[in-house]
C-alpha cells in the first residue's frame, strides 16, 4: 500500500472525526441548459503538482533492468540418445550405474562429468548430486523417476557449468522431501531441486514437486524452463532464481504457502528478473505470486492467478505486452516502481488496489519514499507529528484483520465511517450551507485551501510526486475490480491505447484513478466508475478529452453507463459491477465544443466539451486531497 493511499484514509477518518464540515463534494448544479460546469478537476491540483514536480520520462522502464529475451537452441531442444547415455537405475534402497562420469555411494549418485545420464526408478530415500567441473554441461534425463530425499534436496547441483533436466516425453516423475534439511556443506539447500548453476528444464514431460521444507526449484543462476507439465507444491517458493527466471513455455500449476515465482539478487539490481514468453499458469500463494527484485515482463502465455498479496509485485517494473494475465483474488494487482500495459488481455479483481506505481523498499533517491516507513510531521489531531511507532500496520493481514488507515477505539479498528459522534453524507448528500460562496469547502474553524489543524496543508500539491513513477497503458485490454484505487501511481498516469474498464469501489477513501503528478490521455478508452469522495480525472494537459462527472445519487450496480453523441449514436458503453456515484470516461471519438448525452442509471445529462477535462467537481478541500 503506497503512502498516498495511507495518507487518504487516515485523513477520512481524522477529518470525520474532528472536522465539523462534511468532508465529501457534492455535485455542481447543471446550468439552465444542462450543460455540466467545465471547471477542470486538475485546475488546481494539477498546477500544485507541476510547481512540484519535474517533468515525467515516459520512457523509464526497464532501463536499469537486464531482460534476456532469448532462448538458445540447447534450451529448446530436449533430444538426446539413449544408447548413449548413462543409464541410472533407482531401486527402492539402492542405486544401480554404470559409466563413465558416474559414482553410487549408499543411497546417493554422484554425476562428476559432462555427458547424458538417464535416470528411472523409485528411490524411497536419496540423491542425485552433481558435482563436475565450472565448465561442464550436463543433461539429466527424468524417465519416470520418484525420488525422495528426507533431509536434502532430491537433485543437488553443487558445481557445473550448466545443466539440463529434461523430462522425457510421456514421462511422470515426482520429487520430495523432507520437512527439515541438514547441510552437508558450505551451501545451504532449501529446495527439493537445488542448482549453484544455471539450470534449463525442458522436455514433453511431467514432472510433480512435493517441498515440505521450502522451495520447489531453486537456482542460485538463471532459471529456465521450455517446456513440461510442472505442478509445484511448496511450503515457500514453487519456482526461485537468484538472476531470473525465465519461461517460454509449458504448462504449470503452482501452488504455495508463500510466493509462486520469485527471482532476487540482492547484489545486482538489473538482476533479479522474471520473463515469460509463453506457457499456461495456475497459480495459487499466500503472499505473492509473482515477485522480483528486478522487473517482470509478461510477452505472451495464459496466466490464472489466486493471491494472497500482490499478484504481480517487481521492485523496479512490471511490463506486459502480449498474453491473457486473469486475477481472480488478490491484495493489489500489479505492482512497480512503473507499470506499463502495451498489448494482451488483463483482468484483475483486488481487494485493494488493482495497478499500483510506487518506489521500491530500498529506493534511496531523494524524493522516493519509502513504503516500510512514514515521513515525519504527518498530522494528527492537536497539530502533534504520528511518530512510525504510532501508525496502523501496513496492509491488511490474511486473516482479515482490518487494514491500516482505520482509527482504533478501544482496540478496536474502525472504519471512518463508523467513527462516533459523525455521519458522513453519501455523494450528492452534501449539508446545506457547507459550501463557501466560492465553491470551496471550509476546513474547522473557517480554514480554507485544505489547512489541518495545526497548520498541516492537505493540498494534492503539498503531496510530493515521484517523477520516476508512473503506470502507462498504450494498448491491450484492462478491467478491473477494485476494492480501493483503481489505478494508483505515486507519481504520474498516462494512457495512449487501449481499453480500460475500471469498476471502483463505493469506498469515499478511494478512486478510479489515484496520481500525485499528472494524468495525461492521447489517446485510448477508459471507462470507469466508484466512489466521488477522493474522485481524479484527467489532466488538463492532455490532447483527448476526457469527462469526470459526480452523479446527484449513487447507481446500483450493474445499472448501464452510456455516452451518446448528438445524432443519438452511442459509442461508451458498460454496466458497472459495483455501486457508483461518479464516472470518469475518454474516447479518441470526443470532440472539443460538442455536446453528449450522458445516462448514468436513473440519470440522463448533457454535458458540452468546453474544455479539454471536463468536471463538475468542487470543493476544494477534498479535490486537494492527498
Amino acid at each position: 500500500m503506497t503512502d498516498t493511499k495511507y495518507r487518504k484514509k487516515l485523513l477520512m477518518a481524522l477529518l470525520a472525526a474532528v472536522l465539523m464540515a462534511a468532508m465529501l463534494c457534492g455535485c455542481a448544479g447543471d446550468s439552465g441548459d444542462g450543460e455540466t460546469s467545465a471547471s477542470s478537476l486538475d485546475g488546481e491540483a494539477d498546477a500544485g503538482n507541476r510547481d512540484n514536480a519535474e517533468e515525467t520520462d515516459q520512457n523509464m522502464e526497464l532501463a536499469g533492468s537486464e531482460i534476456g529475451r532469448e532462448f538458445t537452441e540447447r534450451d529448446r531442444d530436449s533430444s538426446y540418445t539413449e544408447s548413449e547415455a548413462v543409464q541410472i537405475e533407482l531401486e527402492g534402497n539402492s542405486i544401480s550405474a554404470d559409466g563413465r562420469g558416474v559414482s553410487v555411494s549408499g543411497n546417493t549418485v554422484t554425476i562428476s562429468e559432462e555427458g547424458t545420464y538417464v535416470v528411472s526408478g523409485h528411490l524411497n530415500d536419496g540423491q542425485i548430486l552433481v558435482d563436475a567441473s565450472d565448465s561442464a554441461k550436463i543433461q539429466i534425463v527424468l524417465k519416470n523417476a520418484e525420488i525422495y530425499c528426507g533431509t536434502s534436496a532430491a537433485i543437488y547441483i553443487r558445481e557445473a557449468d550448466k545443466v539440463f533436466l529434461t523430462l522425457a516425453e510421456g514421462s511422470r516423475n515426482v520429487l520430495g522431501g523432507g520437512a527439515e534439511y541438514t547441510d552437508t556443506d558450505e551451501n545451504t539447500v532449501d529446495g527439493a531441486i537445488f542448482s549453484k548453476a544455471d539450470l534449463t528444464l525442458n522436455g514433453a514431460g511431467s514432472l510433480e514437486i512435493n517441498a515440505e521444507y521450502k522451495h520447489g526449484i531453486v537456482s542460485k543462476d538463471d532459471l529456465v524452463i521450455t517446456g513440461g507439465s510442472i505442478t509445484v507444491n511448496a511450503v515457500s517458493q514453487c519456482l526461485s532464481g537468484k538472476d531470473s527466471v525465465k519461461i517460454a513455455d509449458g504448462v504449470f500449476v503452482l501452488n504455495s504457502e508463500g510466493k509462486g515465482i520469485k527471482a532476487e539478487n540482492t547484489d545486482d539490481s538489473t538482476l533479479g528478473n522474471i520473463y515469460i514468453a509463453g506457457g499456461k499458469f495456475t497459480i495459487r500463494t499466500e503472499d505473492d505470486s509473482l515477485h522480483a527484485s528486478g522487473s517482470i515482463v509478461i510477452d505472451g502465455g495464459d496466466l490464472i492467478v489466486e493471491s494472497g498479496d500482490d499478484a504481480c509485485h517487481a521492485d523496479a517494473d512490471v511490463v506486459i505486452n502480449e498474453g491473457t494475465v486473469l486475477v481472480n483474488s488478490c491484495y493489489e494487482g500489479l505492482e512497480g516502481y512503473r507499470v506499463v500495459i502495451n498489448g494482451g488481455t488483463v483482468d484483475i479483481t483486488a481487494s485493494d488496489d488493482a495497478i499500483n506505481a510506487a518506489a521500491p523498499k530500498n529506493a534511496s533517491d531523494t524524493g522516493n519514499q519509502d513504503r516500510t516507513s512514514r515521513q515525519e510531521g504527518e498530522m494528527q489531531p492537536g497539530g502533534e507529528a504520528l511518530q512510525n511507532s504510532d501508525m496502523p500496520d501496513e496492509k491488511e493481514s490474511l486473516d482479515g484483520e482490518p487494514q491500516n488507515g482505520e482509527l482504533s477505539q478501544n482496540g478496536k479498528l474502525l472504519q471512518a465511517e463508523e467513527l462516533p459522534g459523525r455521519e458522513l453524507p453519501q455523494a450528492g448528500g452534501m449539508p446545506e450551507g457547507e459550501l463557501s460562496e466560492d465553491g470551496e469547502m471550509p476546513a474547522a474553524g473557517g480554514r480554507r485551501g485544505g489547512q489541518m489543524p495545526g497548520g498541516g496543508d492537505t493540498g494534492r500539491g503539498s503531496i510530493e510526486n515521484d517523477s520516476n513513477a508512473y503506470i502507462k497503458i498504450t494498448g491491450g485490454e484492462l478491467t478491473v475490480t477494485a476494492g480501493g484505487d483503481g489505478l494508483d501511481s505515486n507519481g504520474s498516469l498516462f494512457l495512449s491505447g487501449g481499453t480500460v474498464c475500471i469498476n471502483g469501489t463505493a469506498s469515499q477513501g478511494d478512486s478510479v484513478l489515484d496520481y500525485n503528478g499528472i494524468a495525461e490521455v492521447t489517446g485510448g478508452v477508459l471507462m470507469a466508475s466508484g466512489s466521488s469522495g477522493m474522485a481524479q480525472g484527467f489532466s488538463s494537459s492532455s490532447s483527448q478529452c476526457s469527462i469526470l462527472r459526480v452523479l446527484d445519487e449513487s447507481q446500483e450496480a450493474g445499472s448501464t453507463v452510456t455516452l451518446s453523441d448528438s445524432a443519438g449514436k452511442t459509442f461508451l458503453s458498460w454496466s458497472p459491477a459495483v455501486q457508483y456515484s461518479c464516472v470518469v470516461l475518454t474516447s479518441p471519438e470526443l470532440k472539443l465544443g460538442e455536446t453528449y448525452t450522458l445516462s448514468a442509471g436513473s440519470e440522463n445529462l448533457e454535458i458540452t466539451l468546453d474544455s479539454i477535462a471536463v468536471s463538475n467537481k468542487t470543493g476544494g478541500m477534498i479535490q486537494n486531497m492527498p
